[in-house]
């Protein structure tokens, strides 16, 4: 519901700050005077196109800010997809700058048009003349159906259904392109692995083997010196170890003649021992090295073999390699698994589709049945607001399924006798078109939650008592629903609960519109206007009376 609509400096309004009824409100006034003006500046907080050129002022923005009232309708979905903060008094206000840039906002925060119109179309349904209405639309024939079949919670079961399947059919794609580009890449990725697996690569053994080559390599000349090293300790005459045992055994009898010689004595045997141990050890690594060619080139060709696949990948070690095997390995695994997760998704897509087209099948006979109960409601107001020889026709074809059903849905319609059944657009005028959808929500106005509804002239072609069933049938409608209706025939004014009139003021050197909200005395007193012109006869007046009152 619109419970206050604010307008700054848009056309001919400087400023309006208008509080709307909750019911049917009427709005009159001469030709030019603004009425339009209002739907206009209305139809941009419905996401309609911006142009500079309304400013009032041309130095100062255009701002129009609609509050609702959304308590009763079911939107925090909305409001959570696009992380929008939720009020149940939501605020929608749409800005045009001097420059004529627009901005749209949602309780203050900044959204794009397409978000905009996705909030404000289950929040306003707008009927102006000579425009193609929503009723043209294939949605709008398929929710007077489902609302006449009182289909809405099997349609919101069928689309949870439906959105699930379709992203499963998403991912089905997707994977299965996945696993097409990865079974182009297979026979690459297992040569690469391959290579890999078969050098059986450990981690470390980069240094090691090059470190044993490196020995291997000197082997020969490392031999040669360690054997004169060990002739010079100890295999020789005059060794370093022969002399040093002959010195320590020296010292040790000093030390008995001489208390001083003690620690020298020490020192020195010390000395020898340690020279005897190194002795041994240098020996040791003499025997143990070992001249070995083989195991040379062994080396080698594995050493080339390792920088030969590093160099191939850009990498710098053998752990790298490793990593780079253990990533084409699961890649390859994940090859193998994509076809049984191919073929269990492809299950699942299955079972959903049968169970959609049961849920489909389930909406259609339900549609089939209704579809006749509309057509005789329909056409039962029609012939009560003016249009006695219109003909409806509710057609269903089932096709494929799709986000609502299996089914297509269409009104066809015919105004006057003997013409025959088309597309509304083809057959109906803007106001025959109005009647029609204003009969239509009044048959399916206690089955569903329809958002505000304005109607611009809906009078068009009819008068006298037409035009009174006509705003007794929007009347009736208002019980349920807020209702505004731009009018100029009296007896749609007089059935309003709020009567809004609008008129032109001076400002300055400008002139601006304004709207009031006419009291009783007021409102039977433009309604005379209406009826007899300006000034009213005393005659006109009481009919006002009769016609606000009966």
């Amino acid at each position: 519901m619109l419970k206050n609509l604010r307008i700054q400096n848009y056309a001919i309004i400087e400023q309006l700050d208008w509080a709307l009824s909750p019911k049917l409100s009427v709005i009159t006034g001469e030709t030019g005077a603004g009425k339009s003006i209002l739907l206009g500046a209305l139809g941009l907080i419905l996401g309609e196109r911006a142009d500079a050129n309304v400013l009032f002022n041309k130095e100062k923005k255009c701002v129009v800010e609609g509050v609702f009232d959304i308590s009763k309708l079911e939107l925090q979905a909305f409001f959570d997809q696009y992380e929008l903060d939720y009020e149940s008094n939501c605020t929608i206000r749409r800005e045009i700058s001097a420059q004529g840039k627009s901005r749209a906002f949602i309780n203050d925060t900044p959204v794009n048009l397409s978000q905009l119109r996705e909030l404000t179309e289950q929040l306003v349904d707008l009927h102006r003349q000579h425009q193609t209405l929503a009723l043209q639309e294939e949605a709008m024939p398929r929710l007077f159906v489902d609302a006449m079949a009182e289909n809405m919670t099997a349609v919101t079961q069928y689309r949870t259904a439906w959105k699930s399947y379709q992203q499963s059919v998403q991912q089905y794609r997707l994977l299965q392109s996945s696993r097409e580009q990865a079974l182009r890449e297979q026979d690459f990725l297992q040569f690469q692995f391959d290579e890999l697996d078969k050098l059986n690569i450990q981690e470390g053994e980069l240094t090691q083997a090059e470190a044993e080559a490196k020995i291997l390599e000197n082997a020969e000349g490392t031999k040669k010196q360690l054997l004169g090293i060990l002739q010079q300790l100890d295999g020789e005459e005059w060794s370093v170890l022969s002399l040093s045992k002959s010195i320590a055994n020296n010292l040790q009898h000093l030390r008995q003649l001489d208390p001083r010689m003690h620690e020298v004595a020490e020192r020195m045997q010390s000395l020898y021992l340690e020279l005897k141990e190194l002795s041994g050890e240098i020996e040791s690594i003499e025997g143990a090295t070992e001249v070995n060619p083989a195991r040379l080139e062994e080396l080698s060709e594995r050493l080339n073999a390792l920088n030969r696949v590093m160099k191939k990948h850009g990498v710098n070690d053998e752990v790298s390699l490793l990593a780079l095997r253990d990533e084409w390995s699961g890649k390859l695994q994940t090859i193998i698994a994509g076809e049984e997760q191919l073929q269990a998704l492809q299950q699942s897509i299955r079972t959903q589709e049968a169970d959609l087209k049961k849920q489909a099948q389930f909406l259609s006979e339900r549609r089939l049945t209704a579809a006749p109960l509309l057509e005789k409601a329909v056409m039962h107001l029609l012939e009560q607001v003016g249009m006695p020889m219109a003909q409806l026709e509710v057609r269903i074809a089932s096709g494929e399924l799709n986000a609502f059903g299996q089914d297509k849905i269409q009104l066809l319609f015919s105004a006057n006798k003997g013409m025959n059944l088309q597309e509304l657009g083809k057959v109906a005028s803007g106001g025959e078109l109005s009647r029609l959808m204003l009969c239509l929500k009044s048959v399916v106005a206690d089955k569903t939650a329809l958002p505000t509804l304005i109607f611009d002239e809906i009078d068009t072609g009819i008068s006298g008592e037409v035009a009174r069933k006509v705003g007794l049938l929007l009347a009736e409608l208002a019980k349920q629903h807020q209702l505004l209706s731009i009018t100029h025939l009296p007896q749609i004014a007089a059935c309003g609960q709020a009567h809004y009139f609008v008129y032109k003021v001076d400002a300055g050197e400008r002139t601006a519109s304004k709207v009031k909200l006419l009291t009783q005395d007021e409102r039977v007193l433009e309604i005379a206007k209406m009826l007899s012109g300006d000034p009213p006869s005393s005659a006109a007046i009481e009919n006002a009376r009769g016609l606000i009152y009966n």
